[in-house]
Order: C-alpha cells, then sequence, then structure tokens
C-alpha cells in the first residue's frame, strides 16, 4: 500500500488487466511484479460495457479468493488492445468491440473499486514489461516490436515510454515500407504499403494465399488442405518450400528495414521483438538482426542487441502490473 509520502510499500500488490482480442486476463502480482494468481475469460462481450463488466467480474473473484481488501492494492494497470489517451485514462476505439470510442475505462474501473487505475495500449505495456523484467533488463534506450493480429510497439527513451503529441509514438507498423508506397497492400488504417499490411499475422498468410492460388495445382492442395495456411507452418517450411522461403524474406525484409531506420534516428541500446509472429523461432529473430546490421548506420548497428522478447504472452499483463506499482 502506499505509505504518507506516496511512496510503494514493498508489501504493496498490484492488479494488472489485460484487454485483447482473443481473450481478457487479470493478475494478482506482489511488488516485485511476480503473478500471484490470475483469472481470464475466454472471447470478448459484445460491447465495452459487457467488456468491462466481465473485467470487473474478474477482479472481483481474484481479490475474494485471495482476501484481498483494496487498502493493500497499490494500483490498477489496464493493457488495452487498441489506441488509447493514458494521460485521460480514455480508449479512442477498438478493432474488435464496439462501444470504447472514447471510452472512460480507467476512471469506470477506479470508480468500481476506489483503486488508482492507469491505462496504457497493449504492446507500450508489453514494452514496459520486457523492458523492466525481461529481455530489455539493463538498457536504457529501447525500441519494442509487437508483431501478432496486427504490429504495434513503444519507444522507451532514457527509461521513459514515449508517448508523443497525440498518443502515437511507437506505432511501428504504420511505417511505410513499401518503395512504391501507392502500390503497396492496404494496412488496416487504410492507407498502403505499411509495415502491419506485410508484417501482421493476417497479412504474412494472406500473402502466402494468394501465391499459392498462382502456384501450380499440387502445392496449392498440399497447403491449401488440413492442417491449413499458419504463421507458423509457413516459417516452418521455408527450407523445403520456395514459396513459403519467399514470403518469410519479404517479411523479415521489411521488418529489418523499418527497425534499422529506428535504429539509426534512435540509437537505442536494445531492441525487443515479440508477439506471436516474432515466437516462430530463433531464426526469426537472428535474420531480422542481420537486416538492421546491414541497412542501419554503422556506429548505431553496432551498439545495439537485437532480443526477442522473453515474456511471451504475459508481456503485456507483466507491463499492466510495472505501471500499476509505480508511485
Amino acid at each position: 500500500m502506499a505509505s504518507s509520502d506516496g511512496q510503494r510499500s514493498d508489501s504493496a500488490l498490484a492488479i494488472g488487466v489485460e484487454i485483447g482480442g482473443r481473450g481478457h486476463r487479470v493478475a494478482l502480482a506482489s511488488s516485485d511484479g511476480t503473478f500471484i494468481d490470475s483469472a481470464h475469460a475466454i472471447g470478448h462481450g459484445p460491447n465495452a460495457v459487457a467488456t468491462v463488466d466481465t473485467i470487473c467480474g474478474l477482479i472481483e473473484s481474484i481479490m475474494s479468493r485471495r482476501d484481498v481488501g483494496d487498502d493493500i492494492v497499490h494500483g490498477i494497470g489496464v493493457a488495452f488492445g487498441g489506441p488509447v489517451d493514458s494521460d485521460r485514462g480514455i480508449t479512442q476505439r477498438s478493432h474488435r468491440v464496439p462501444g470504447f470510442e472514447h471510452f472512460p475505462l480507467a476512471g469506470v474501473i477506479e470508480d468500481r473499486f476506489g483503486i488508482r487505475t492507469v491505462l496504457e495500449n497493449d504492446a507500450r505495456a508489453a514494452a514496459v514489461g520486457e523492458f523492466t523484467l525481461g529481455a530489455g533488463r539493463g538498457a536504457r534506450d529501447m525500441v519494442y516490436l509487437h508483431l501478432g493480429f496486427g504490429v504495434g510497439g513503444a519507444i522507451i527513451i532514457d527509461g521513459h515510454l514515449q508517448h508523443g503529441a497525440s498518443m502515437t509514438a511507437g506505432e511501428i507498423g504504420h511505417m511505410v515500407v513499401s518503395a512504391n508506397g501507392h502500390d503497396g497492400p492496404r494496412c488496416s488504417c487504410g492507407k498502403p504499403g505499411h509495415l502491419e499490411a506485410y508484417a501482421s499475422e493476417p497479412s504474412i498468410i494472406e500473402r502466402m494465399r494468394i501465391r499459392l492460388i498462382q502456384s501450380d495445382a499440387e502445392v496449392k492442395t498440399l497447403w491449401l488442405s488440413s492442417p491449413g495456411i499458419s504463421v507458423r507452418r509457413i516459417f516452418d517450411s521455408v527450407e523445403t518450400d520456395h514459396i513459403a522461403q519467399d514470403v518469410v524474406n519479404e517479411t523479415v525484409q521489411v521488418i529489418g528495414l523499418a527497425l534499422a531506420n529506428l535504429v539509426t534516428a534512435l540509437n537505442p541500446d536494445a531492441v525487443v521483438i515479440g508477439g506471436y509472429v516474432a515466437e516462430t523461432g530463433p531464426a526469426m529473430t537472428a535474420a531480422i538482426r542481420a537486416k538492421i546490421r546491414q541497412y542501419a548506420f554503422d556506429a548505431a548497428a553496432r551498439r545495439v542487441t537485437v532480443a526477442a522478447a522473453q515474456l511471451g504472452t504475459d508481456a503485456g499483463l507483466a507491463g499492466a502490473v510495472v505501471l500499476a506499482l509505480r508511485p
């Protein structure tokens, strides 16, 4: 709990919340970030109000199960799957659930429990988790890239998470990586040639599907039958299938270009790559590292370390806990 001077007690607990497209999770954690208990709900509600009711129910169940009163919970941190205004605790929208347009999520939860609540975008929260407890530990300046259903990211400078003038700092997925921008594939935001249009899970699968349609019948039948196309299968097939190899090479190329530009411009000491697309294996990280070395300014490329995220699917939830524990 917070002491009279506003500092956190070592006996304080925190609650982390992750609101995502594939479900919601809540964790109770100790002052060092260790998870004590957790609960989850599969899927998402029909609207924002139903989603918040589900989240609050999960919080209540953990607090009741662990006999935790609000007097020893230092804070609640929320990692939200969509753009947010973290200063005001407002979600700007959700790509999957209606009703989160300009929704005062932090205030609603804070009013429900009487516990200080902070809100952050899920990718930025994951970056905080990795910076504090994972692959970015010991770094001062870090670039985080999250490769999943979408492509997100975050920038940490001198230990501070950057938000920017319009709360969009670190939106690496919307960097233009196509040399012919107007001819590139369309991003989820509607603009062509963005990194997300090449490196997200749906875009990788779609590019593979298009190339298979244009291939011979035997190859097409092999891929389109069970178990079907997945990112994992594409990356696992690079040694035996030239179409998969082309798709993977293109994906690594555009990711490498985007990160090389950020390494040159920001000169971080660490780049951390997370998300389930990045969990295809160490070869992915090694290939991206090589592209950064190839394209970035030499002095910056020599200084930076490039590593896969260590916290896996817990990164966003861990980051939410870290944010909740801050004074």
